[in-house]
């Protein structure tokens, strides 16, 4: 009914415009009056096919109130309820589509250092320098301080090797925004030579600072050369 309604005064309009034009017969506006009354006679054509349907559905709509249970209500209702089913069944899908968890990139962050040369380590909690660097990904170890600064929030392995011999002996420790994440002790004796190794999984937030420090029971040398590295490493899990 609102499409009949406009169409109905576009029509108006342009009877409106005809009347106008027929004032001034020069050529061109002659020709612009014929086309409106082209136009005109379509628009007729289309409101008569309009009114034709509206007639059709007032009587459709007339005997589905008296016989609700015709063939032709019957199959109206199925085909209503079967595109209601369709709709429910696309919202569904969408909605899955919209909870579906997604799978986000991780920025790859990963370092591995090791002490160049055997280092003196009796103070305790003294912050232990890797200064040899292999791997960087991510530029968030600084050698200059032995200090891994992350890049990113998330969940990190980190892991580390002290070696030491004869009657020295260190504890040391993983600190994680100045939190004791682990600690790890070697006292090898007076006859061996050997080397400890730790490892951590924590969850670090972007900035804060993961180092290792010498614990409370810490005396004598580090060692690092060809023969055993101490070293320290660490990348991002998720």
């Amino acid at each position: 009914m609102t499409k009949f309604n406009e169409l109905q005064k576009i029509v108006s309009l342009q009877d409106k415009r005809i009347s106008e034009l027929e004032k001034r017969p020069m050529e061109p506006v002659v020709q612009a009056v014929v086309e409106l009354q082209n136009t005109v006679q379509l628009q007729k054509a289309r409101i008569s096919d309009l009114e034709e349907r509206v007639f059709q559905l007032e009587s459709l709509q007339t005997n589905e109130e008296q016989k609700p249970n015709t063939s032709l209500g019957r199959e109206m209702l199925l085909e209503a309820n079967e595109t209601n089913a369709n709709l429910n069944v696309n919202l569904v899908r969408k909605g899955r589509l919209l909870i579906q968890p997604t799978s986000l990139p991780i920025e790859s962050v990963a370092f591995y250092a090791y002490i160049s040369s055997t280092v003196p380590a009796s103070t305790p909690h003294h912050i232990l320098v890797f200064d040899k660097v292999i791997t960087d990904v991510g530029n968030a170890y600084h050698s200059h301080m032995g200090t891994f600064i992350a890049p990113n929030s998330g969940l990190y392995v980190f892991t580390w090797t002290i070696r030491c011999y004869s009657n020295h002996y260190h504890s040391s420790e993983l600190l994680a925004d100045n939190n004791i994440v682990n600690v790890i002790y070697l006292g090898p004796g007076n006859a061996i030579d050997g080397t400890v190794t730790g490892t951590a999984v924590v969850h670090v937030n972007q900035g804060d600072d993961v180092f290792i420090r010498t614990g409370r029971l810490s005396n004598g040398n580090i060692l690092s050369d060809e023969n055993g590295r101490s070293s320290f490493a660490g990348w991002i899990l998720v």
